[in-house]
Formats: structure tokens, sequence, C-alpha cells
């Protein structure tokens, strides 16, 4: 009978410890839901999925329907290592219990950092809400508060969908991406975290009039009261606008191509070519949502006579890291036109190879377009993703419509130049 029980036991013992070690075993294939402390102890919430059983690893960030590709995941017994080489950030953590706990990192001069928590959630709890009561739905001028004074520049919009709330701030150079969240009484949380952000939106409502807190990573929060507006007002009412300082001269650039060869203006094959110069960094995230439409431009229109290049200024002025970073961004959206590494972002070379051309050069991406007779015929100063709806729409338009006309004077040129 003991031996029965010892027996009996032993089974216990193992299937309790079998279940212990299920519980506390790295999850290879799941979906996660995390928290990130930024500043003034606030809790940004991000979700996300990673596959460690994949060749190489692989995985995203979750924000609404939006998904965000994390370019190199390394996973080393309980450690994990999420690397964005091209922002220049990384996350690192520990299986601990059940959960990752780690640091994010942003490595500039002033390198800034928050911890993190993370546990596995199925897709369900990875996107649950509340439903919202009464939403801040519409557009809106965003008045945010400085020591220096108030700035007008931006706009917002938010709208319902489902249970939840969602929305983006617009400003002269761009979007800040989709944000999503939820909302309790007259209370707003707006949420975007993507390795390259790292956002959270306070919105809180007093006698019918919104104001928020904008936290970026780990600074302190920015203020802002929201008034609304009937519409979101046009791309050309920007009032930043950057323009060639000689109209009449060629727009110059010169670079490295990823394969290491060089490509200036003065190539041969881009003479006589409709060119559409894009102005961009593989660490900016306007210019990731407009990498689909410029690969779009270049399938249609390319053998009409449009060549399309990106200008790529990088965090670094090193070109093995350029060259690694820029790959992955042109392998992760299918760019087959080419990418030339001009240096990095540092004032002194931009001043030399934009600003001296430019005046008032202030975004990534500025998209230039040049005409087959050598001249910048359009700037657009920034770019704003899907998540700004009816804008983003327009933009394409503009975009469309700006290629268009220039491919068919170039045509009007040739049957001129032919009689």
């Amino acid at each position: 009978m003991k031996a029965k029980n010892f027996r009996f036991a032993q089974i216990l013992f193992a299937a309790i410890l079998s279940l212990v070690c299920q519980q506390h075993t790295f999850p290879k294939t799941s979906f996660w839901w995390g928290t990130a402390s930024l500043a003034d102890d606030r809790q940004l919430p991000f979700h996300m999925f990673l596959d460690l059983t994949a060749t190489p690893p692989s995985g995203y960030f979750l924000v609404g329907d939006e998904r965000t590709p994390i370019p190199e995941i390394t996973q080393r017994g309980d450690s994990l290592l999420l690397n964005f080489s091209e922002y220049g950030a990384l996350m690192q953590a520990r299986w601990q219990n059940g959960w990752l706990h780690g640091q994010y990192l942003r490595f500039r001069e002033d390198t800034t950092s928050f911890t993190f928590v993370a546990g596995p959630a199925t897709p369900e709890e990875a996107a649950r809400a509340v439903k919202p009561s009464v939403p801040p739905v519409g557009a809106y001028r965003v008045y945010f508060e400085y020591d220096n004074g108030i700035d007008s520049a931006s706009t917002a919009t938010f709208w319902v969908k489902h249970d939840s709330i969602f929305g983006t701030i617009l400003d002269p150079s761009g979007d800040y991406g989709l944000l999503a969240g939820v909302q309790d009484k007259n209370r707003v949380q707006l949420n975007r975290f993507t390795g390259w952000q790292a956002l959270l939106v306070e919105l809180e409502q007093t006698q019918g009039d919104w104001a928020g807190r904008l936290y970026v990573r780990s600074e302190k929060p920015s203020h802002f009261k929201l008034k609304p507006l009937r519409e979101l007002p046009a791309p050309a009412h920007n009032p930043r606008q950057t323009r060639m300082k000689n109209p009449a001269a060629p727009f110059q650039f010169s670079g490295v191509t990823l394969a290491g060869d060089s490509l200036t203006s003065a190539d041969p094959r881009l003479q006589g070519k409709v060119l559409l110069l894009d102005i961009m960094g593989s660490w900016c995230h306007n210019c990731m949502d407009a990498a689909p439409l410029l690969q779009q431009l270049y399938e249609e229109f390319h053998g009409d006579g449009l060549e399309v290049i990106s200008l790529a200024f990088e965090i670094k002025g090193d070109f093995t890291a350029a060259q690694k970073n820029l790959g992955m961004f042109q392998q992760r959206y299918g760019l087959t036109f080419p990418i030339i590494f001009c240096g990095s972002t540092a004032k002194a070379n931009v001043q030399v190879r934009l600003s001296n051309q430019l005046d008032d050069f202030f975004a990534y991406p500025t998209t230039i377009f040049v005409g087959r007779d050598g001249r910048v015929h359009a700037i657009h100063v920034g770019f704003h993703g899907p998540g700004t709806g009816e804008r983003y729409q327009a933009q394409m338009r503009h975009y469309y419509e700006t290629v268009k006309e220039l491919l068919k004077d170039a045509s009007r040129m040739q049957m001129h130049s032919s009689k």
C-alpha cells in the first residue's frame, strides 16, 4: 500500500512539475501583451506576435489592424533581443516566472531608455477594448503649449471602429502613425508602440472641451488643447514649404548604391528622364509609409520614362551599417528602384547636400519631382500615412497627377523636337 501511495505521489509530483514547467517555458509562438513604463509612471500598452520557430525568427507589433515587422529577433535560452538597427534601437529582455522583463534603448548622443514587461496573450486578449461613451470623433486643431509659446501647426483626427478609438496627429512633416486605444467615461488613452515609436496620448474632456498630454518614449509630456474643425485643412495650407533657392537650377545629388557603385544627378542614364527623388532614411516611420506608393509609381510608369531614386540619410555615416539597414528596408517593401546612401543626418552633411539648394528643408521624407528638362517642378514635404484616411488618399492622387503631368509634358517635348 505504501509503495502504491509512493508511486501515486511520484506521478502527481511529476504532473505538477510538468504543468509548472509548461507555464514557465518560454513560448515559441505566441501573441504578447505588454506595457512600457514612460515618464510620470505612465504605462504604454503594446501588442506583438513572435514566432521563434521560424528561420530566422519573425514577429510584428500590432496597432489596431496595422502590423509593423520586427527586423531582427534573437533568442538564446531565457534571453530575447529585438533589434531595430535601422532606428538605432533595441529591446532586450529576460524570461522570468512567466513574464518578459526588459529594457528599451534608443542610441543617440543622449541615449534614452525605459523598462517594459510582457506576457503571453491570446489574440482575443491582445485585441481587448472598452466600449467608448462620447468619443472625440472628428477633426481638431492641436495647440501644443510650450515654455516659449503655443504651437498651432498640428491637427488631429479621431474616429471609432467597433469598440475602439483610433486617430493620429498630423504636423507639417507628416503624421504620428495610427494611434489606437479605449475610453473610460470622459478620458481617452491612445497608444502606439512599434519599436520605432513609443507614443501615448491622454485626452480628458472638461466642460465639453478636450485637452491632453503627449508622451514620447521616456521624455516629459507635451500638453495641448483641442479645438474642433469642420474638416482637416488641405496640405496646401501647410505653413512651412520647402522650395528651391534657385528655381532655374537643377537639383544635384550624389551617393553610393547598396552595391557600392557611385550614382549622381549627372549620370547619362538619368538625362531626359522624369525623376522622383525621395529624401528619406530607414529610421523614419513616415518614409516607411511612403515606400509602397513609390514602388507602385515606379512599376506603373518606369516604362514611360519615370525614374525613382531614394536619397538616404542615415543616423550614422557608416556605409556598412547603411548597407545593412537600407537593404532590410528595401527587402521589406520589395523596392526595385535604386537607393543611394548620401551620408548621415548630421547638420553639416545635410547643409552641403540639401540646405545649400533648398530653402527650409526640415522633413523626412521630402519628395522632389524633376521634369525631363532637369528642373524641379514640385516638392512634397512629409508624408501622411494610411492612418490619416482621406488625407492619405488625396496625397496619393497628388503624386499620381504630378507624375502623369510631367510624363505628359515630356511626351510633348519629344514630339516637338522630332518635328
